[in-house]
């Protein structure tokens, strides 16, 4: 089920907090970002911190081979860019270029995943993308869709919702026929909730996901990339993967 919503003094602290100028990661650390509107198996929050998940389990291995501590950072979508790009975080991982706004050094492709439609059982099937136009679709507020954007243009109907989760809560509550999500947490919730009624329907864009590094991190990059160069190659990515699947 999806979590509480962050009460609104919670989020404010957040966001302040993010915007917040503040110094550099201390000796020792490696400062990440955990994006508020992801869900498992991405991430897991509890009281607003970052509690479990891929980042989680990535970042604490990470930081493990750089012989530094893991700190965790909960961030909006608005808060991504004032906090990588200020420095204020070392990295964000489970993102791709033209997701976020800002200048970075990018990790080699590690985290492999769909994003695609689904839609509820009874719902007409898709053919293609076009059969979307004026449809109701569930989107994640703040989230690009290129593809779906040039294929649609004005008749891309967003409803948007905090997570991808609750698109798909509301879906099956009927408040949209379809909803946009990424194979890896329709997979997870399929897994949860066995009865779910949705069936996939299309996927849009395949891609490997990366992570971000701050150009302001204390955190060389080349050794940073070179660890995950050597968990790709020694099963730790596929490893970690496994664990939600």
């Amino acid at each position: 089920m999806p979590k509480p919503a962050l009460r609104p003094f919670l989020r404010l602290f957040l966001l302040l907090a993010a915007l917040t100028p503040a110094a550099h990661a201390a000796p020792g650390e490696l400062v990440m970002l955990a994006p508020l509107d992801q869900t498992m198996p991405i991430v897991r929050f509890q009281n607003g911190a970052l509690a479990g998940g891929i980042i989680k389990d990535l970042g604490d291995a990470l930081a493990q081979r750089l012989g530094r501590r893991a700190v965790y950072i909960s961030v909006d979508v608005p808060s991504v860019t004032p906090a990588l790009a200020g420095g204020r975080a070392d990295a964000m991982c489970y993102v791709l270029p033209f997701w976020i706004d800002g200048d970075y050094d990018w990790s080699t492709p590690l985290l492999p995943d769909n994003e695609m439609v689904v839609g509820l059982v009874d719902a007409p099937p898709l053919r293609s993308l076009k059969d979307l136009k004026d449809k109701p679709i569930g989107t994640v507020a703040g989230y690009r869709y290129p593809r779906v954007e040039r294929v649609l243009g004005k008749r891309f109907a967003r409803t948007d919702s905090a997570s991808m989760e609750l698109n798909v809560q509301r879906m099956v509550e009927g408040k949209a026929q379809y909803t946009m999500v990424g194979e890896t947490t329709l997979l997870y919730q399929q897994r949860i909730h066995p009865g779910l009624k949705v069936r996939p329907e299309l996927v849009f864009s395949s891609f490997k996901a990366q992570c971000a590094f701050s150009r302001k991190s204390q955190v060389p990059f080349a050794e940073a990339n070179r660890v995950i160069d050597a968990m790709l190659k020694d099963g730790s990515i596929d490893q970690i993967l496994a664990r939600y699947r």
